[in-house]
């Protein structure tokens, strides 16, 4: 992902070059052609750059944002399991999970492993990120 990074900063880098290294062609009158001047010139340059910035900010964190899972951690037949409500899936969780505690309502950075043999996915936990508290109770279904 580094080289996509680089292309993308090498190209705005040679456009922001190609467009200052041109000087407008100015008729005999001494004013440009198009009426645009150096310093129209020079915030256009401006503008290029802070767009292609943000949207190279834009792809890095759309691509690496931090991965988080929030939901109840409970006991499960594989250890502790997290029931994630956004995506309706239950992770087994593995890695840093001392201080989770089931029963509880949290948030955990990481990251997805592979899938697994097994019948839920696992989630590497790198760090419980929050505690909300207990998991609410679920209404009983008649």
């Amino acid at each position: 992902m580094t080289e996509g990074r680089n292309q993308i900063l090498a190209t705005v880098i040679a456009c922001a070059m190609a467009v200052t290294a041109t000087t407008p062609a100015s008729a005999q009158s001494g004013t440009p052609i198009g009426g645009v001047t150096k310093s129209d010139a020079a915030w256009i340059v401006v503008a290029i750059a802070a767009i292609g910035a943000g949207i190279g900010i834009g792809i890095y964190y759309a691509v690496h944002h931090n991965h988080s899972l929030t939901g109840c951690a409970v006991s499960g037949a594989n250890g502790l399991e997290l029931q994630n409500k956004g995506d309706q899936q239950t992770y087994t969780l593995v890695g840093a999970v001392t201080a989770i505690k089931p029963g509880e309502r949290i948030r955990v950075s990481g990251k997805r492993v592979k899938k697994t043999a097994g019948p839920t996915q696992q989630f590497l936990v790198e760090q419980l990120s929050k505690d909300y508290g207990a998991c609410p109770a679920n209404p009983a279904t008649p």
